[in-house]
């Protein structure tokens, strides 16, 4: 009998212990050991460099994730551990390296096309919270950059008939064709789903204009402490 108590007190201290690892210290080991910075030892160590941290993909969980019904008790549960180990994953996995920059590459929403204006909303609401951005759009103080993919506008078939959309897209996020400078390092950034279609069409047409412009010298260049989100969102 006591034997049998035995195992049951290490088997419940085994379970514990996996469930505080998965839940707690996982996050941790990232930042104290198992990653860092590249060295760079060849050269001059007066030289000054800018830290990115790239998220891509978050696609934050909707009803298009397992095609569950807006407002059910699944979807929302579902919803509140993704998004809670999302966010820790973020904080203290990422910001603990202290990056310069942020840059998202797209994918913020699971269903971002094909959400009405209501849960498109909340969508955003969540990844502001998730991603800890201030009105400004940024992560904390940190210079945030968006880049749209797929799950956020469409590609040209879908995109081409919601413009929607895009502007609510655009007053988000900011423009989906910029230029910008991060450190010394000049950036293009386009939005590649629309050239995936008519290129007489608009927002086709739209992109290439965007590209001649900027082989030409004529677009203007974004600095890294400008922002992308509105202050009412």
């Amino acid at each position: 009998m006591k034997h049998h108590h035995k195992l049951t007190v290490a088997l419940c201290l085994i379970w514990a212990s996996s469930i505080l690892y998965g839940e707690m210290f996982a996050f941790w080991v990232p930042s104290l050991f198992t990653c860092s910075w590249p060295h760079h030892h060849l050269l001059k160590s007066d030289v000054k460099f800018t830290k990115v941290a790239i998220v891509t993909d978050p696609q934050l969980m909707d009803k298009t994730s397992f095609r569950l019904s807006s407002k059910t008790l699944a979807l929302e549960v579902a919803q509140f551990y993704t998004d809670v180990n999302m966010r820790r994953s973020f904080f203290q996995s990422v910001l603990p390296f202290k990056p310069d920059v942020v840059l998202f590459l797209g994918d913020y929403f699971d269903g971002g096309p094909f959400l009405p204006e209501e849960e498109w909303y909340e969508s955003l609401s969540r990844f502001k919270h998730v991603f800890g951005m201030n009105s400004q759009g940024q992560a904390g103080d940190i210079p945030t950059f968006y880049i749209p993919g797929n799950h956020d506008i469409g590609y040209s078939r879908v995109a081409s008939h919601k413009l929607d959309v895009i502007n609510r897209y655009e007053k988000a996020f900011g423009s989906r064709n910029r230029r910008f400078v991060i450190g010394s390092t000049e950036f293009v950034s386009i939005d590649a789903q629309a050239i995936d279609g008519n290129p007489q069409k608009e927002l086709a047409s739209e992109v290439w204009k965007f590209v001649q412009n900027v082989s030409s010298g004529v677009c203007v260049i974004q600095l890294i402490s400008s922002s992308a989100f509105t202050s009412d969102m």
